[in-house]
């Protein structure tokens, strides 16, 4: 049977890309211009990691606290307060580059985790909106565009700064971007209507069809608690990598191969290009081929441990003087980036989706999204330590994102057995009777939309 995406799904599908890509221009900004910032502020690459790493903190923690609220809070709202809290902590950023009281990292450090919070309620609310209104073919095609929207703002964001930079200062680019983010969440405003007023339409079979959140739960067996456990382990470990290489990669190609400022942001953009590939690839990949999430995170685990070790050994063998170098060097980092973002769809889109019928979609997902910031949060600082330790350096960095690869597929490989049968016996097991009754009778509840 052919998988027909409806209109309507198309158009939720894209809506909510555009709100993925207006939290993403307004989270990662600092980050992408932390050379400029750490330079112009004449302060070291651990001293300005608070920042980055205080967000990634409130990130996370809001992650999980947004993810119990977003069962209970109608997704629209937090949506909207999320874009408008983020657009004003974008704002206050922007005045820390002006009023001079404000010009220091403690304060930034605190509108930044504040930002932090805010992007965390968007979320869990995406992934209920998503799982309440559009069938499972439907599902997979929203969370691969959703996905895409993260993509499009670092692209954005690490092509539009570097040229920017040469015209005016890095906390008035913050203000640009505060601006079209405001500018997003009065699109979702009067856009939210016309998409969500109604319960989607009839699928071709109940297999297919969204899952009702007033449903009756069907409680979760004791045997899912160990490997989702150890799923979010797997996701810290993506997102050290995610995160770590993304947020360093400027300085790296900065200090190893002597590209500019503007250069070695510009440069992050084929992080970005690959991201796109990989949603699409691991996506087909994990559909077609191994129908097991944890499966194909294993598998692209392990393929990023290669990229590392090949980067590893490049590093030291080839001359940073050889154009090649930087180039073997940039298109390594893609390559493991983009396994992470591949890693991403599979541990942080498609797992909640298994816990639909426990009515706590949300909620997984804000918890098991979290596991990606908890990542980042150690990363940031880890990695600058390294970099900066004259006995380590560049090099033991290098090496440490194939060792963080290797050890994420392991941990992947351990939790195969254990997913399989959990999917097995609850996930893909046919609906009790008394909930399919309540499926076939219940609409879309108004605060699922």
């Amino acid at each position: 049977m052919s998988e027909t995406i409806s209109k309507r799904a198309k158009c939720i599908a894209y809506l909510l890309m555009l709100v993925y890509f207006g939290s993403y221009i307004m989270r990662i900004n600092v980050a992408a211009m932390l050379v400029t910032i750490y330079t112009d502020m004449a302060i070291t690459k651990t001293a300005i990691s608070p920042v980055i790493t205080g967000m990634t903190i409130f990130y996370g923690a809001g992650q999980i606290i947004n993810g119990i609220l977003g069962d209970k809070i109608k997704p629209k709202y937090m949506l909207t307060v999320g874009l408008l809290l983020a657009a004003a902590c974008n704002i206050a950023m922007f005045c820390c580059g002006i009023v001079p009281f404000m010009k220091n990292v403690p304060c930034m450090t605190v509108v930044w985790c504040i930002n932090g919070y805010a992007h965390a309620m968007l979320w869990p609310p995406i992934v209920r909106l998503l799982s309440a209104n559009l069938t499972d073919a439907e599902y997979s095609y929203a969370a691969v565009r959703v996905s895409w929207g993260s993509s499009f703002g670092t692209i954005l964001i690490y092509s539009l700064c570097p040229l920017l930079l040469n015209l005016i200062s890095w906390n008035a680019i913050i203000l640009c971007f505060a601006i079209m983010g405001l500018a997003i969440a009065a699109i979702w405003v009067l856009l939210y209507p016309r998409f969500f007023h109604r319960a989607p339409q009839a699928a071709d079979s109940k297999s297919a069809a969204p899952v009702r959140e007033n449903t009756t739960a069907i409680p979760l067996p004791a045997m899912v608690f160990l490997p989702i456990v150890l799923i979010f382990i797997g996701i810290v470990l993506q997102g050290m990598l995610r995160d770590g290489v993304t947020n360093w990669m400027p300085s790296f190609l900065l200090e190893s191969f002597g590209l500019s400022e503007s250069q070695s942001i510009f440069a992050t953009v084929i992080l970005a290009v690959f991201s796109i590939i990989s949603f699409s690839v691991f996506d087909l990949l994990h559909r077609k081929v191994f129908r097991n999430e944890v499966t194909c995170s294993a598998v692209i685990f392990g393929g990023s441990a290669v990229f590392g070790l090949i980067l590893y050994f490049a590093n030291l063998l080839i001359p940073a003087d050889n154009p090649a170098s930087v180039i073997v060097s940039m298109l390594l980092m893609a390559a493991i980036v983009a396994c992470m973002h591949g890693i991403n769809l599979m541990l942080i889109t498609v797992v909640p989706k298994r816990f639909i019928k426990s009515g706590k979609v949300a909620t997984f997902s804000g918890l098991l999204n979290a596991g990606t910031y908890v990542g980042a949060a150690i990363a940031t600082p880890l990695f600058a330590v390294f970099a900066d330790n004259a006995a380590l350096g560049w090099s033991f960095t290098l090496l440490s994102w194939a060792i963080i690869s290797a050890l994420g597929c392991i941990v992947c490989l351990v939790i195969v057995p254990m997913w399989t049968k959990f999917r097995r016996e609850y996930a893909d097991a046919p609906v009790p009777a008394t909930a399919a009754e309540a499926e076939e009778t219940d609409p879309v509840p108004e605060d699922a939309q």
